[in-house]
């Protein structure tokens, strides 16, 4: 990470904003609350203000296919890399990562120490849910990547019930255990982030920061993303329940 967003500082170097700009930012929703407690930061720091639009996949696919202009994009490394003609060259770096997280009610505890333990709380709950991808989200699919890499997606595909509304469920005492992305635990009141799943069968989404071609005076978004990818920023990252991309 240090290395990417060092050649984003030398891009910024040779021409310094003359005054505070409005930085749109359009974003995956899995970096909401970090990427805001960040931007106010950045803000205080350096006069330009940030607006951003955050979305599942496909709605902020949507945006970039019918021509939205923004200073800056977040979205996943796949999806940034096939829309490579979009972005100014240089300009693509990968920020964050997020792995899949297992929601429960407040006040139940589960064993996720090893792989086999939380192999076991798996098969013994009696529900399970994930996100409904019929939006474009990635974390579903990945959750089922992760019972894959547990060896028991047949296992438990009988009680597996996606759903837009899961954690809802999961508060109403519905569901027993739901699988998403880390940062997006708890998006219901009632809800607690039990655990990441173990490092050994995880499956992480990785999001890039990129400068579209249609932003004229990139400096202000490039000292923003610059500023997203300090060291110092890790601890804010990482209590939101993302993970810095670097060494």
């Amino acid at each position: 990470m240090r290395i990417r967003f060092a050649a984003l500082m030398l891009l910024t170097l040779c021409t310094a904003p003359a005054a505070a700009a409005e930085i749109k930012v359009l974003a995956y929703n899995a970096i909401n609350i970090p990427a805001r407690e960040l931007a106010a930061a950045f803000s205080k720091e350096t006069g330009h203000q940030v607006t951003f639009t955050f979305g599942s996949p496909g709605p902020v696919n949507d945006r970039l296919k019918a021509g939205e202009t923004f200073d800056l994009v977040v979205m996943a490394t796949e999806a940034a890399r096939a829309r490579e003609t979009l972005w100014r060259p240089g300009t693509r770096a990968s920020l964050v990562r997020v792995g899949i997280g297992l929601a429960v009610r407040e006040g139940t505890k589960l064993d996720l120490s090893s792989v086999e333990s939380t192999r076991k709380t798996l098969l013994d709950a009696r529900s399970l849910t994930l996100s409904d991808a019929s939006t474009g989200g990635l974390s579903g699919p990945n959750a089922r990547k992760v019972l894959g890499n547990l060896g028991i997606a047949d296992a438990v595909k009988d009680k597996l019930k996606p759903a837009p509304n899961g954690q809802d469920l999961i508060s109403q005492g519905e569901i027993d255990i739901g699988l998403y992305n880390v940062s997006e635990i708890p998006r219901a009141k009632g809800v607690v982030l039990a655990g990441a799943v173990p490092a050994a069968v995880q499956v992480y989404i990785v999001y890039d920061a990129a400068v579209p071609t249609g932003n004229a005076t990139p400096e202000p978004a490039l000292a923003l993303a610059r500023y997203l990818g300090r060291d110092e920023t890790r601890a804010i990252w990482i209590k939101g329940g993302l993970e810095p991309v670097g060494p």
